[in-house]
């Protein structure tokens, strides 16, 4: 993580450095990661995606991912505008769900920069995408060895502060 994506709150507190350090990896190791939109009447729907790391040095906790400019996806994206990105390492050991605004960017050089590493054989996918920028304004996390046993029951929350560090949640 880049330095001035620190806070001083954030490097005076090591448990906290660890939490965001071990939700980083966490990330940084699974290609492809569940997004989640609020429907209209309610539910919830989730659908798997290629999840793309923010531009170099910029701030790692946005998240980008294409998606059909007028599919249901991009529809809940446009109405609600926030999503959780949820993220499962193949291990089995860690689990960080990264909620926050999402926008969608219609942009062809937001969509052909992340379409090199799309599956596109015949090249017709670029006309048809969006690029989604994820902000994460909350993470839940559940890592073996870091967050608090028993594994997997209950809860760890931070929460994002307007200057972009983060606060764990009680």
């Amino acid at each position: 993580m880049p330095i001035e994506t620190l806070s001083r709150a954030t490097m005076q507190d090591p448990h906290l450095e660890r939490l965001l350090a071990a939700a980083r990896r966490t990330i940084d190791e699974v290609a492809y990661c569940w997004v989640v939109t609020a429907a209209g009447d309610g539910d919830a729907h989730a659908r798997a995606v290629k999840a793309f790391p923010n531009e170099e040095r910029k701030d790692v906790w946005t998240r980008w991912f294409l998606t059909n400019r007028t599919g249901r996806k991009a529809t809940e994206i446009r109405q609600s505008g926030r999503v959780t990105l949820a993220y499962q390492h193949h291990s089995g050991e860690a689990y960080v769900a990264l909620a926050g605004r999402a926008e969608i960017i219609d942009e062809a050089d937001a969509v052909e920069s992340r379409l090199k590493e799309v599956y596109d054989p015949d090249g017709s996918l670029a006309g048809r995408l969006v690029a989604v920028r994820v902000t994460g304004e909350r993470l839940e996390l559940h890592l073996r060895g870091v967050t608090a046993e028993p594994w997997g029951r209950g809860r760890t929350w931070l929460d994002r502060l307007p200057d972009g560090s983060w606060r764990l949640v009680e």
